[in-house]
């Protein structure tokens, strides 16, 4: 996997972002604790699905996206 780590404005990539919601998609835990280490501050907005599946307030983050799943 070539991650690429978060950009020093708490923003990710959106390769990076999509990689996160792919590996949602395909419940590839392993994958997603990889990638929520470089989301764990990025300030982008979820898409309504991403935290509808996670069970995240509408208007969450990737940064709490990824709280989420490396907590469980």
């Amino acid at each position: 996997m070539n991650d690429e780590p978060a950009l020093p404005s708490d923003k990710a990539s959106r390769a990076l972002r999509d990689r996160f919601r792919d590996a949602l998609d395909a419940d590839d835990y392993s994958a997603l604790r990889v990638l929520s280490a470089d989301l764990r501050n990025c300030t982008d907005i979820l898409p309504r699905s991403v935290c509808l599946s996670l069970g995240l307030p509408r208007g969450s983050t990737y940064a709490v996206a990824a709280m989420t799943i490396v907590a469980s």
